[in-house]
Order: structure tokens, then sequence, then C-alpha cells
């Protein structure tokens, strides 16, 4: 017998942003994919806060980068460089994160997926089945995300600056 490679919202299941119920009925239930294990797993928050993070998250992250005035603030937001992928460690986590080496899944409900994950890829809604990329609208990729991280880097100040501070291995 195969399993199924999407499940359903559990009884009580609730948006951790809204606390909206997501259920069949309403259509809201979410699932993502993760990076490079493509195992499915079911999401934190309802549709339309999903794809309202979608459309805002890279945003967001810029305008934090540029208006912070706290130097702890920019180094931990440049650390890891621009956002590509919607991310979110409550409602969107990778196997792994936060827990042991392994975790079950959708996909493969008696079996393990070690915790090699990286991003978040795709998503898939329920209400309408369809999967779409869990890019953030604006990202960049490639040359331009490190020009951009660069570009970014200019918000450093030089003073008071700690060990370590400098990662000039991304």
């Amino acid at each position: 017998m195969t399993t199924p490679i999407h499940g359903k919202p559990t009884e009580g299941m609730c948006c951790l942003c809204t606390m909206e119920d997501i259920t069949e009925e309403n259509g809201n239930y979410v699932e993502y994919q993760t990076y490079p294990s493509l195992t499915w797993h079911p999401c934190g928050y309802e549709r339309s806060t999903v794809e309202h993070l979608l459309k805002t998250q890279f945003g967001a992250y810029l305008e934090r980068v540029k208006t912070t005035n706290c130097q702890a603030e920019l180094r931990r937001l440049l650390r890891d460089g621009p956002p590509v992928w919607l991310t979110d460690p409550h409602a969107l986590k990778l196997p792994g994160a936060g827990e042991d080496k392994e975790t079950t899944t959708i996909t493969e409900a008696t079996t393990t997926t070690p915790a090699t994950d990286t991003h978040v890829c795709s998503l898939w809604y329920a209400g309408d089945n369809t999967v779409v990329s869990a890019k953030l609208n604006g990202a960049v990729e490639g040359g331009d995300r490190e020009n951009l991280w660069n570009e970014l880097k200019e918000f450093l100040v030089e003073e008071g600056k700690e060990p370590g501070d400098d990662d000039d291995n991304n």
C-alpha cells in the first residue's frame, strides 16, 4: 500500500499567526517541501498567511537592513545574506532544526530523513491542489545576490566590531 504524498489538516489545527482554523472545508491547508530530501511537511500557517509572506518577506528583510540602528541586529541579518526562499522557524521548520537528527515526514510516514535539508523549495495548497515555488517575490540569486549582499554590507559600522564579525567566506 502506498503512502499518500500529501496529508490533511489535523483536528483542531489552526494558523500560528492568525489563529484561523485550518480545515479541508476552508481550503487553507498548506504543506511545504524541503530541499534536497523533497519531503512534504504540514505548514503551521494557513494559505493567506503563506501568500502574504511570499510577497513581503524579502522586502521586509531589505527594509530592516536599511533602517536598523542596532549593529548586532545588522550583523545577524547579514550573516546568511539576503533570503531567497520562504522561511519561518516556527511554521516552516526544517527537518532536524531544534530537535534530534531525524524526523518523520508525510511523504515517508514510516522512515526518517536525516537533517540535511537546507531550505523550503515548494508549497502545496490543498484547496486547489496546486504546487508553487517557495522563492520569495523580489529575491535574487547567484551573482545578483552576491552583489546585493556586498551592497548591504556597506551599512555595517566598522567601529565597535567584535572578533568574527567579518565573514569573507560567504
